[in-house]
């Protein structure tokens, strides 16, 4: 688009009203001051997330200290205008500020001030730098005595130790300097740490403000909070779906890429469902809200995130408490040093060199990369033990219906037993317009594969159910039965022994049948199938090139049907014919054995597994008693993401294994050369903290992360 430069500078006349003014602007991309930026304890997090919702909006980026933002954007002359709207109506109530024990985004200003004391060093009276000095020095000394009496040996004691020493030599610019070395270093360490967290939260949608309720008069624009259970929920092209709930007029192209993960926008018409947080891209939609404020999709994928954040596994503790067993080594090193060189320049470049730091760090930060790369994949992991455990299963029992397959019956043949009078087409419709006066899933299917193939209806007389078994009807002048074989020859004494093979060869190929006669003679059978997912065959492939060692297949299905899937599949062990409480037995006896087990499921029935196992994940269209009960839960309805979720995991726990590797080689080379006296302690902190945020830096990318466009816009 063309760029109009005067526009600009008469909006930005404009905007000052409001306390805002666009700095800086290209085709793009805009950074403007917000006099709101300026507020004391802002959470800028939330703000930035609240700027994400935008449509078009691709980044946010905001700096505190300089009172400004920064947004990319798609470019478009329509994103502009929402953009300088938006923060032109920026009012003190969508604003939220941090609690006095929440901690404060880290600020690079007393890092300035070091940098500016450094390079004014000559120009000031030796006395005045002296106290200057001692007073730019003092938090950190005075943290590591706090940190001494409190918590005992720390990586805080060495920091005051190395700084302390530089002073008490009067060697007070080496003092500064190594303080300014290490707050460097703690500020880009703190920054990537947000940063990897804010991973996370920049995933969660905020609630709108504001809602257009449909009523009597027309729609009324609502605060978010008003908005009711039942209310009909009227939202246009380019708005955020504000709950979850019924489509009950209009249709739309619905984005769903913030909540499921999927990219594709998917249509969305009456009768459909729709989910809070999805975008509407085009065409408009009244909805019936069925779950509204802290109830919907959104709320609870955020409180998941925000608990998520807090979960510490196992891999992360032990992390730290090997980090803070290394600070005695440090000491000890440190103490050998002295004893051997008398020299305190070299004691102190011995201190700033240290193992807890990208120890203690490395674990968090590569668990909160992987988490967030999951979720903008679709798949919530519920905190860094979920990660480790997941990452530890050999063994993964699918539940059958719901995972493997979709829960839905098709059918996927149609074989006709008296081909002359009932050929396959004429077969089908005559089952459907039977079957289309029934409700039943099979009768459903039954019906479908009949509209598919354009079928002609077929007049009958009265239908006659019997519950459990079929169904009878008059059509052109011969009584129709379809059902079980049980009740077409235990019942009614049709005879399909001489279709014998026939029968059994569909079964084998675990199909589900439907028979058919016509005057008491059988005409067809219908097979049908629960769908397999297209994924299924590629996602057990993958689970077996991660490490996974046994597939297990749990089903209530008659045992031939199930060995068919299983066998299909490539599964090691089938349990077929299953009451729900079987899965838990079978469950328990896989651990009693030793075995570490992922459990995949989707059903109410399924939760007490899902709970039992070492790993439960829950497939999208779960129960919400089986989400609730999983470590897992999949927002994208595909079976492959469990791969993806394994696959990312093991990622993980590389990560972290190789960054504590490569820690512990880097510091001990630093450390062998400290105590030679090869560094200087300037050089010594420049090193140490440069590798640290390296590694940190490091754990965010090879997560396979950048956070996906789609989460942004």
């Amino acid at each position: 688009m063309s760029f109009d430069q005067s526009a600009a500078a008469d909006l930005t006349l404009t905007l000052s009203d409001a306390g805002v003014r666009i700095v800086h602007e290209i085709p793009g991309r805009l950074r403007a001051r917000i006099a709101v930026l300026g507020l004391a304890s802002l959470d800028t997090n939330h703000l930035a997330a609240q700027f994400r919702t935008i449509p078009g909006v691709r980044t946010v980026r905001i700096n505190a200290d300089a009172i400004s933002v920064a947004i990319t954007h798609d470019g478009t002359v329509a994103t502009r205008a929402r953009i300088l709207s938006r923060l032109s109506g920026l009012r003190r109530e969508q604003l939220r500020f941090r609690h006095p024990d929440e901690a404060a985004e880290p600020s690079f200003l007393p890092t300035a001030g070091r940098i500016a004391l450094i390079a004014g060093y000559r120009l000031l009276p030796r006395s005045l730098v002296r106290a200057i000095v001692l007073a730019a020095i003092s938090p950190r000394v005075l943290r590591g005595l706090r940190s001494l009496l409190t918590e005992g040996v720390t990586v805080e004691l060495l920091d005051a130790l190395a700084v302390s020493l530089g002073a008490l030599r009067g060697q007070f610019r080496t003092a500064v300097t190594t303080d300014l070395m290490m707050g460097l270093g703690e500020y880009l360490e703190e920054t990537t740490i947000r940063h990897s967290s804010s991973l996370l939260l920049d995933l969660l949608v905020p609630n709108p403000e504001t809602a257009w309720i449909e009523s009597e008069g027309g729609a009324v624009e609502v605060p978010f909070a008003r908005v009711r259970q039942g209310d009909l929920v009227v939202v246009n092209a380019g708005e955020m779906v504000p709950v979850d709930g019924i489509v009950r007029g209009g249709s739309a192209l619905v984005n769903q890429a913030s909540i499921t993960g999927e990219s594709v926008p998917v249509s969305r018409e009456p009768g459909d469902s729709i989910i809070a947080g999805s975008l509407i891209e085009s065409g408009n939609v009244r909805i019936e809200a069925r779950k509204v404020g802290d109830e919907t999709t959104t709320a609870q994928i955020a409180q998941l995130i925000r608990e998520s954040l807090e979960q510490r596994s196992d891999t992360e503790r032990l992390a730290e408490k090997h980090a803070d067993r290394q600070v005695y080594m440090t000491l000890g090193l440190g103490a050998a040093a002295l004893l051997a060189t008398r020299d305190l320049r070299r004691l102190s470049s011995v201190f700033l060199v240290d193992y807890a730091c990208p120890i203690k760090l490395s674990a968090p930060v590569a668990v909160r990369a992987t988490m967030s790369e999951t979720v903008a994949r679709g798949i919530l992991i519920k905190g860094g033990p979920s990660i480790e455990k997941l990452a530890e299963a050999d063994t993964f029992v699918f539940d059958k219906t719901g995972t493997l397959t979709r829960g839905t019956l098709s059918v996927t043949e149609v074989q006709s037993l008296a081909p002359e009078d009932w050929p396959q087409l004429r077969l089908l419709a005559l089952a459907g317009s039977l079957e289309e006066h029934s409700q039943h899933p099979i009768a459903r299917a039954v019906v479908d594969a009949a509209n598919l193939q354009g079928w002609r209806h077929l007049p009958h007389g009265d239908v006659i159910f019997d519950v459990g078994y079929g169904l009878r009807a008059s059509v052109e002048g011969n009584d129709v039965l379809i059902g079980s074989r049980h009740f077409l020859e235990g019942v009614e004494g049709v005879d399909f022994d001489g279709h014998s093979a026939t029968v059994e060869r569909m079964v084998a190929e675990g199909k589900m049948l439907l028979y058919i006669a016509v005057a008491g003679k059988p005409v067809g059978l219908i097979g049908l199938r629960d769908e397999l997912r297209p994924d299924a065959h590629e996602t057990v492939r993958r689970l077996r090139g991660a490490g996974v060692r046994s597939m297990v297949m749990l089903s209530g299905d008659r045992s031939v049907r199930a060995e068919a899937f299983g066998r299909e599949l490539g599964f090691d062990e089938i349990h077929a014919e299953l009451r729900p409480e079987d899965k838990l037995r079978i469950l328990r006896d896989l651990q009693a054995a030793g075995r570490k087990v992922a459990f995949i499921g989707d059903g109410a029935n399924d939760a007490p597994a899902l709970a039992a196992a070492d790993v439960g994940i829950s497939m999208s269209q779960g129960a919400d008693i089986a989400r609730a009960a999983a470590d897992v839960t999949l927002m994208d309805d595909r079976i492959g993401a469990v791969a993806d979720a394994r696959e990312a995991c093991d990622q993980a726990m590389r990560i972290i294994s190789s960054n504590n590797a490569a820690a512990l080689g880097i510091n001990s080379a630093l450390f062998v050369a400290a105590s030679a006296g090869l560094l200087a302690p300037v050089v010594a902190a420049m090193m140490h903290n440069g590798s640290t945020v390296a590694l940190l830096v490091s754990a965010i990318y090879r997560s396979g992360l950048n956070p996906p466009a789609v989460h942004r816009t």
